[in-house]
């Protein structure tokens, strides 16, 4: 990092990575912040200790990022600014006002869900040497039947699956808060199909989806391999970081949401006890971050949509089997 500073606030921002590496958990986001802010105060103001509230709406104007991240990003410039206060460096600082969520996921429908699995159970066919095409089925199952994160299935190792507990422990979440995470028995039992499977060569402690020398496969391989069946599929879109994100592997998160929702709202289980085990479940923060899956566009489920208001999740949909 110390190499990439060149702003006059160098010495000041290394000080501080000091301290925020000894207190938070995850730093990583304080030193993405703060060499954005140095790389900007050193084409902006290169010779002033400091910065004011036009620069730094300046600094965030220029991210294509959801105001939630916006709002993330000037709290931790906020808490750096508190620290430069300490030292007598002047600084000023912007209030960003609260605003609704434009988010809008894709959701895929029941019959694309299908679709989609029976495309990637087929994909070893066409590609018989791709190890990317043999693992995709499996990693599609563990992203809908239990809604994890991509990054939070990627991470797995054998050390994180209990088969005869049926559970996952989820070690690399959000913010590094870890979590249990219970599997539907079928779910459980492809899985140990998978782990027996000769062609797939598992070790006792290594990664459930790895490279040839056991290390975890980059996320890019698999957005490829999507992306590929949802343009044969005719399923338009593909994976984008803006604000109105197409169908991607994140998209299955929030079908996971919906299709626990109707499950729930079959078996009669009230919105108002299941919700802040769904939270919990999907390792929110809070209550609000959730709120933005109970409220994605539901209109390919007309049928649902006055009753996801009212219900929520026993949360296992069904998984089927790849083989």
């Amino acid at each position: 990092m110390e190499d990439r500073l060149k702003s006059a606030l160098k010495e000041e921002i290394l000080s501080f990575m000091e301290v925020i590496v000894l207190s938070v958990v995850d730093c990583r986001s304080y030193r993405r912040d703060l060499t954005d802010l140095d790389a900007f105060l050193a084409m902006d103001s290169p010779d002033i200790k400091g910065f004011t509230s036009d620069q730094i709406l300046r600094l965030l104007e220029g991210f294509d990022i959801a105001s939630t991240t916006r709002r993330a990003k000037l709290g931790r410039i906020r808490r750096f600014s508190e620290f430069l206060k300490t030292l007598g460096i002047k600084t000023t600082l912007p209030e960003l006002p609260r605003t609704p969520s434009v988010f809008e996921p894709y959701i895929f429908t029941i019959e694309e869900m299908g679709q989609i699995f029976e495309a990637a159970d087929d994909l070893l066919a066409i590609m018989p040497r791709s190890a990317v095409a043999a693992e995709l089925p499996m990693l599609l199952r563990i992203l809908y039947g239990c809604g994890l994160r991509t990054g939070e299935a990627l991470a797995l190792t054998w050390d994180d699956v209990d088969l005869e507990g049926g559970t996952l422990t989820i070690r690399k979440a959000k913010e590094n808060k870890q979590r249990i995470v219970p599997m539907a028995e079928e779910l459980t039992s492809i899985l140990g199909y998978y782990r027996a499977a000769p062609c797939f060569a598992m070790e006792e402690h290594g990664f459930l989806f790895k490279k040839k020398d056991g290390t975890p496969r980059p996320q890019s391989s698999y957005d490829n391999a999507f992306n590929a069946i949802l343009f044969s599929l005719g399923i338009k879109g593909g994976h984008t970081q803006s604000l109105t994100r197409g169908p991607c592997f994140h998209s299955i998160r929030h079908v996971f949401v919906l299709h626990s929702l109707l499950k729930a709202d079959a078996e009669g289980r009230s919105f108002m006890e299941t919700v802040p085990f769904l939270s919990t479940y999907l390792g929110h923060e809070g209550l609000m971050e959730t709120d933005k899956y109970l409220k994605a566009r539901y209109d390919l489920y007309r049928m649902a949509h006055k009753t996801i208001e009212q219900y929520t999740v026993d949360v296992f949909p069904e998984v089927s089997q790849p083989w």
